[in-house]
C-alpha cells in the first residue's frame, strides 16, 4: 500500500473535492458516487482529505476494506467505525448498547465483536445498524467512504458461485440502504475495476443492478501547474541540491516524465535525495529509467500486465476454430499502441489484430478497446482514436515487453 500524504499537504485537489461535495449535498438518487482512476492517481488521498476536512453538515466515516473477506467482518468493521459517532449523544449510546445486546455481541476495550453465529445475520445487522446511525444523526448527513470495496468483494466471492451471490448481496444491501435513508451517502473506490467485479458477480444473479444509481467521478492526474508546485515543495522538503545550470529545468522535467502523478513524482524525488550531491537533468532521466526497468519493480508496474488475465477472462473462437484468450488479444492491442506515436483509429487497431490472429469478429475488438479505455490503459479523442493514457506506462510497457518501434 502506498504511503498516504497527510491531508494538509495534499496539493491540487481542492477544486475537485469541492465539486464532489456539491454532488453529495444534493438530495435524491445519484448523490452517492463511484471514484474511478488508474491506481496510484490519488483516490485514497482524496477520500482521506474529505474525511479529515468534512463539509459542514456531514459526518464522514472512512473504511479501508482491503483486508475484509466476509459480510460478517464487513458489518463488524462498519459497526465499530460508527460507534464513536453514535456515542456522541446519550440516546445514541443507549441505542448502541441495546443493539449490541440484541445481536449478542460483546464489547472489549471499546471494540464490538459480533458472535460467530449472529442472532440476526449479517444483512439484518447491517441494515439495523445503519438505520440506527441515520436516525440518531438526523441533523446531519452521513458519508461512508468505502476504499478497496471491489477488492473486498473479490475476496468474498473467491470460492464458489454461492459466494458470488453473497458478495452481490452486500452490494444490493448497500444500494437499498442509500435509497432508503435520505441522509446517507456513499463513495466507492478501489484499485480493482468495480465494473469487472460486478460483471463477474452478475453471472450468478443477472437481475441485480447494484451501482447504476451511483454516478462516476474520474480522479485525474494533477494539472501541470499543481504538479510543478508539488515538485518544488518535495525537492525542498527532501533537501535535494540542484545543479545550478539545471535548477529551473529539473522540476519541469520531473513533472513531464511522471505524467503529473504524485506517487511517481514522490518516488523519483526520494531517489534523487539519496544521491547526496548536486542533481542534474541526466540524473532525473536516469532515475526514472531505473525505476521503470528494475526487476525489483519498485512502482509495481507489473500489475498492468498481470491483471489482464483477471480483467479479460474468457476467449473468442477464431476462423480456424481455435480459442483465443481475451487476455492475449488485450496484450496484443497494448503491444500495438506501445510502439506508435500517433492516435490510432479503430480500423488501425483492427488491422493490427487481424495481422496476428485469424479473428473475424471486428465488434469484439471494438468492445475490447472500450474496455481498455474504461480500465485506464487507453483513452480516445473526439475522433474515437485511441492511444495510451499515460506515456509513462506506455514507455514501461514497451520496455517490459521488449518491443521495438
Amino acid at each position: 500500500m502506498a504511503i498516504q500524504v497527510s491531508p494538509e499537504n495534499v496539493v491540487g485537489r481542492d477544486k475537485l473535492i469541492e465539486q464532489i461535495w456539491t454532488k453529495l449535498k444534493k438530495q435524491g438518487t445519484g448523490t452517492s458516487l463511484r471514484f474511478t482512476a488508474e491506481r496510484r492517481i490519488g483516490k485514497t488521498t482524496v477520500m482521506n482529505k474529505m474525511a479529515a476536512e468534512p463539509m459542514p453538515g456531514f459526518e464522514v466515516l472512512f473504511l479501508d476494506l482491503e483486508g475484509i473477506d466476509s459480510p460478517d467482518r464487513f458489518t463488524e468493521v462498519l459497526l465499530n467505525r460508527m460507534r464513536p459517532l453514535l456515542s456522541k449523544k446519550e440516546q445514541g449510546t443507549q441505542w448502541l448498547n441495546a443493539f449490541r445486546e440484541t445481536i449478542g455481541g460483546t464489547e472489549i476495550g471499546g471494540v464490538i465483536k459480533l458472535p460467530s453465529a449472529s442472532k440476526l445475520g449479517w444483512q439484518s445487522t447491517l441494515e439495523k445498524a445503519v438505520e440506527g446511525l441515520c436516525k440518531h444523526q438526523s441533523d446531519s448527513s452521513i458519508l461512508l467512504l468505502f476504499d478497496e470495496l471491489p477488492y473486498m468483494l473479490q475476496k468474498i466471492a473467491a470460492t464458489s458461485s454461492e459466494q458470488k451471490n453473497l458478495a452481490l448481496a452486500v452490494l444490493d444491501t448497500l444500494r437499498s440502504l442509500r435509497q432508503r435513508h435520505k441522509n446517507l451517502r456513499m463513495v466507492f473506490a478501489g484499485s480493482v475495476g468495480l465494473h469487472h467485479v460486478v460483471t463477474d458477480l452478475k453471472q450468478a444473479k443477472l437481475a441485480s443492478e447494484p451501482v447504476n444509481d451511483m454516478p462516476m467521478v474520474e480522479i485525474l492526474a494533477l494539472t501541470s501547474d499543481d504538479a510543478l508546485l508539488l515538485a518544488n515543495r518535495l525537492l525542498h522538503d527532501e533537501s535535494v541540491r540542484l545543479a545550478e545550470e539545471d535548477a529551473k529545468a529539473i522540476p519541469e522535467r520531473l513533472v513531464t516524465l511522471t505524467n503529473c502523478v504524485p506517487f511517481y513524482l514522490e518516488g523519483v524525488i526520494t531517489r534523487l535525495a539519496e544521491l547526496d550531491r548536486d542533481v542534474t537533468l541526466v540524473d532525473v532521466d536516469l532515475t526514472v529509467q531505473q525505476q521503470l526497468t528494475s526487476d525489483h519493480d519498485p512502482w509495481e508496474m507489473e500489475h498492468f500486465r498481470s491483471r489482464l488475465e483477471i480483467y479479460y477472462s474468457g476467449s473468442i473462437t477464431d476462423a480456424n476454430g481455435h480459442e483465443i484468450p481475451n487476455a492475449a488479444i488485450a496484450r496484443s492491442l497494448l503491444d500495438h499502441f506501445a510502439v506508435v506515436d500517433d492516435p490510432q483509429s479503430i480500423e488501425m487497431a483492427w488491422s493490427a489484430i487481424k495481422a496476428q490472429f485469424a479473428i473475424t469478429d471486428r465488434q469484439h475488438i471494438v468492445q475490447m478497446l472500450k474496455s481498455l479505455g474504461q480500465d485506464h490503459y487507453l483513452h480516445c479523442d473526439t475522433q474515437k482514436r485511441y492511444m495510451f493514457r499515460f506515456p509513462l506506462i506506455q514507455g514501461w510497457w514497451k520496455m517490459a515487453q521488449g518491443l521495438e518501434a
